[in-house]
């Protein structure tokens, strides 16, 4: 994690530690002139906070609770984020054991 990336996180967890952090292999123009930046997943005790940030930001946030219905689709290798919100992306790709990490956060009643 870069310091753009570090310091962009804090800001959205108000300094705490996050239940769970990791890098997506999905790709989205945050600024940067030849590549594209990672999504960042953080789960927090309450929300799934999806971000990105170069020159511009990108942040999404959701109640855990809007997010019971997400699963994982093996065939493509991402993770479908239900919600009733019109998210930018609710495709994630990451790996069978990643997905599952979030599952379990996602998923709990």
């Amino acid at each position: 994690m870069n310091q753009l990336e570090s310091a962009l996180l804090d800001e959205l967890t108000n300094g705490g530690d996050p239940e769970l952090l990791l890098r997506s292999r999905t790709r989205i123009d945050a600024g940067r002139w030849w590549r594209r930046n990672s999504v960042w997943i953080c789960v927090t005790k309450s929300e799934l906070i999806l971000f990105a940030v170069a020159r511009r930001r990108y942040v999404e946030r959701l109640p855990l609770a809007d997010c019971h219905k997400s699963h994982y689709v093996a065939a493509t290798g991402e993770l479908v984020i239900d919600s009733s919100d019109a998210l930018r992306i609710k495709h994630v790709k990451l790996t069978p054991r990643e997905a599952l990490n979030v599952l379990d956060f996602l998923t709990k009643k």
